[in-house]
């Protein structure tokens, strides 16, 4: 009995040890006014760099939806499925890479093209976490300068 509850635990544990999102800047549903020369991600649990995926995208959506999160998040899932997939990376893309020092990291920074448009933009990672588990999710936020 014991060993059939230390069994459960241990993949409880395994089933929760994933790499979401702490914190970002700028923060997800946000509107800048300004535009930051990068987007740092900082993740709960450290994530593979190298067997992990970071991209900004513009989000072709609506005026009238810039200030509406929810329909931004909406209009924002094909392009993430579409844009993660292997091979993926066309020129629309405009951060210009990841600055990365270690191979594992809590924190990633993606440098920001110049002259970003006016818009909605995703910011959209699949991780890979230290215990292997894969993580694939997105934040929004608009530039409106």
């Amino acid at each position: 009995m014991i060993r059939l509850f230390l069994m459960g635990v241990v993949l409880l544990g395994l089933a929760l040890a994933h790499s979401p999102l702490r914190s970002a800047t700028p923060a997800p549903n946000s509107t800048l006014r300004a535009l930051p020369e990068s987007i740092t991600i900082n993740f709960n649990e450290k994530v593979q760099v190298r067997f992990s995926t970071f991209k900004v995208y513009p989000l072709n959506a609506p005026r009238e939806a810039w200030g509406n999160f929810a329909e931004l998040r909406r209009l924002a899932r094909p392009l993430v499925r579409q844009v993660l997939a292997p091979g993926y990376n066309a020129a629309r893309r405009v951060d210009a890479g990841l600055n990365a020092t270690s191979p594992t990291t809590y924190t990633v920074e993606l440098a920001l093209r110049q002259n970003l448009q006016a818009g909605p933009h995703v910011v959209m990672w699949r991780t890979r976490g230290i215990d292997g588990h894969t993580e694939t999710d997105f934040f929004v936020f608009v530039y409106q300068p």
